[in-house]
């Protein structure tokens, strides 16, 4: 293990030479084809969910508060400014004074404010449901497929560049911000204004032994070009 590090230290000290000697226009040629294939092997290693070592990235866990549900409601919901709209929730759960689930209207996970609810309405061709009572079903299934759409999504806004002398992977905007609380395992409020939850931590970006040797074969093939 330790020759084939200190070989990897002989290749990389050959190559930071061979680059620093590039004219401007072809070492920034050559670093935008080097950021854009570390970003291609970060959205693999995503679209896998494994960290950088090659362990799979932590499951969340469960909420102790969540009971299996019992019936999906529907209930007239008045917005911030007054309009009512339509809510149909088919998972859900009650957190204190919020129902947090998902709902068909919006195609989404939403929380909505007990105070706000207008009245309950009768699911489709069911009798009026009555007050609404308890704590209901665990929302695992739209939680899996929300998380599995983020992640896709976060893949497709990672950008990469060139700086001066450097290449980069990143990600920018509300992006990055969704990017760190995974990366780190930092707490986030499921959708605005509601419930925090505890995030595994999940690496997103790093590199692997795979992505060193890769780069410096790339490299290597290009000086192999010009000599």
């Amino acid at each position: 293990m330790t020759d084939r590090a200190d070989e990897l230290a002989v290749y990389r000290k050959a190559v930071s030479d061979y680059i620093d000697k590039l004219e401007a226009r072809e070492r920034s040629q050559l670093l935008r084809k080097l950021a854009s294939n570390i970003r291609r092997s970060q959205q693999q290693r995503i679209r896998a969910q494994v960290a950088p070592d090659g362990s799979p990235w932590p499951k969340r866990k469960p909420r102790k508060t969540q009971k299996a549900a019992s019936r999906p409601i529907r209930f007239l919901y008045r917005k911030g400014s007054g309009k009512e709209r339509v809510a149909d929730m088919r998972s859900w759960v009650r957190q204190g004074d919020r129902l947090t689930g998902f709902d068909r209207e919006a195609d989404g996970l939403r929380t909505f404010l007990n105070s706000r609810i207008a009245r309950h309405l009768p699911s489709e061709g069911g009798a009026d449901p009555g007050p609404i009572e308890g704590s209901l079903r665990n929302a695992k299934g739209a939680v899996r497929r929300r998380s599995a759409a983020m992640f896709s999504k976060l893949r497709t806004q990672m950008k990469a560049g060139t700086n001066g002398d450097e290449a980069y992977v990143e990600f920018r905007g509300r992006a990055a911000r969704l990017a760190r609380v995974h990366h780190f395992g930092l707490k986030d409020r499921v959708v605005p204004g509601g419930p925090e939850a505890d995030y595994p931590q999940r690496e997103l970006l790093g590199f692997t032994q795979a992505d060193d040797e890769a780069i410096l074969a790339m490299l290597l093939d290009h000086m192999e070009g010009r000599l």
